[in-house]
């Protein structure tokens, strides 16, 4: 993975983890849009959780963070996508979001699969 410092300096990408003991067990990020037209939005990317720490809250704590730091950053509209049918899907309706869509193998599986991917907005 590329190292996505630059952005986290320009302020362009804001990250939040989740921590256990000690160690890292869960990150979100969040892109703000530069172009003029779009200093409204932001995309939460890449919402992880490990697997042993899944079923206990961080997920919905670390997108509420994204939620919280993107309002704080001037942001009221939010997207993101996920696989379709995925526990993720499942967190982001019922955390609020709206899902407007699905597109039919628009994302690859660790297996190389394509996978259908919903996408969502959410009104800050």
């Amino acid at each position: 993975m590329a190292c996505q410092q630059p952005a986290v300096d320009e302020g362009t990408l804001l990250v939040w983890s989740g921590q256990a003991r000690g160690r890292t067990v869960g990150a979100v990020g969040l892109i703000r849009e530069t172009k003029a037209n779009g200093k409204h939005r932001a995309e939460v990317v890449k919402l992880m959780v490990h697997r042993a720490a899944r079923g206990q809250g961080l997920g919905r704590a670390l997108l509420s963070a994204a939620e919280h730091g993107a309002a704080a950053a001037g942001a009221s509209l939010l997207l993101l996508d996920t696989e379709t049918g995925s526990a993720a899907e499942r967190l982001y309706v019922s955390a609020g979001w709206s899902r407007f869509g699905v597109v039919p193998g628009y994302a690859a599986s660790p297996a190389g699969r394509y996978e259908d991917s919903s996408f969502f907005y959410k009104h800050l």
